[in-house]
């Protein structure tokens, strides 16, 4: 199934296998005192990144760390669920990861979960069903000493009904969550998830301290990225500065990355701005590189 995946998009892939109270103010991890804290950001790396090299044969999972710090000095790890294969639950496997990240002083930042079931399903039991799916991960990110997993909410239709179901999903997932420091947070990635108000609301209905929202510079669809960025930082554990495509001045195509950090660089969050590059035509590391250089360029010129 992995060697499959390489040839689909992230929303393709999950859609194929689909078919087979008061609003809380999320603070961020870390809340800088001075915006010009030198230790304020952190840049970090996604996993899905990596992701033709996985389905390839050409990058195990558990090398992935390694090559982050060594090919790109980078120590601030994401990962995606589907290359655990199954091992999540796996307390040696697990346990390996572990001594290959934090035993050499990295830091894992998340993991991002493309599960079989939606937690917005229209369907009561297809929701238990992804509540259940979606603890393995919770205490997968527990142990990897994780802040969050980034879920999909993208089951669409009625907006309020979408709502109500998003709540009675996520709900549950973030009171299991609860005795640990992992936070449950929704990424927009298709149906009323790409709509920034709709998450807003979303935040609200599900009215839990450890929901949150993750900030995606190209998922927000026909929505203005820009206003989706700006709406969803303050319930952020995490940013993904995602990057498909450069130009010959090693500016994104897609993106304003100068307008995109400044909007982050003027927010209050504070913590680990990551790179998701998932272009063709140059490899991974190449493609990872050129991202955490105009991060680099972006916030400087924000600080400016």
């Amino acid at each position: 199934m992995i060697c499959r995946m390489q040839s689909l998009s992230r929303r393709s892939f999950i859609s194929h296998a689909a078919l087979a109270a008061p609003v809380i103010s999320f603070a961020p991890t870390l809340l800088a005192k001075d915006k010009n804290d030198p230790n304020r950001f952190q840049i970090g790396i996604q996993e899905y990144t990596f992701h033709r090299w996985i389905g390839e044969g050409k990058l195990d999972h558990l090398d992935y760390p390694a090559l982050a710090k060594e090919k790109l000095e980078i120590t601030h790890i994401e990962y995606w669920n589907r290359p655990f294969n199954g091992k999540h639950t796996d307390k040696a496997y697990m346990g390996e990861l572990v001594k290959r990240t934090t035993g050499e002083g990295m830091k894992n930042v998340l993991i991002l979960v493309d599960a079989k079931n939606q937690l917005d399903s229209r369907d009561a039991k297809a929701r238990t069903r992804a509540i259940d799916e979606h603890k393995g991960w919770v205490d997968c990110a527990a142990q990897l000493g994780c802040d969050a997993i980034r879920v999909n909410c993208r089951s669409g239709g009625n907006r309020d009904e979408n709502l109500d179901n998003a709540a009675k999903g996520l709900g549950p997932l973030c009171d299991y969550a609860k005795g640990t420091k992992v936070k449950i947070v929704i990424e927009p990635h298709g149906g009323n998830s790409q709509d920034p108000d709709w998450l807003l609301a979303a935040m609200k209905e599900i009215n839990r301290l450890n929901a949150g929202l993750l900030p995606d510079f190209n998922n927000f669809g026909r929505y203005n990225r820009y206003e989706g960025v700006t709406k969803s930082l303050p319930f952020a554990p995490a940013v993904c500065a995602k990057a498909l495509k450069f130009d010959a001045k090693g500016n994104e195509t897609n993106t304003d990355f100068f307008k995109m950090l400044k909007i982050v660089y003027d927010s209050k969050f504070s913590g680990v701005i990551s790179i998701e590059f998932e272009g063709h035509g140059i490899d991974p590391i190449e493609g990872s590189l050129k991202t955490k250089a105009l991060i680099k360029k972006a916030l400087k010129a924000a600080a400016a």
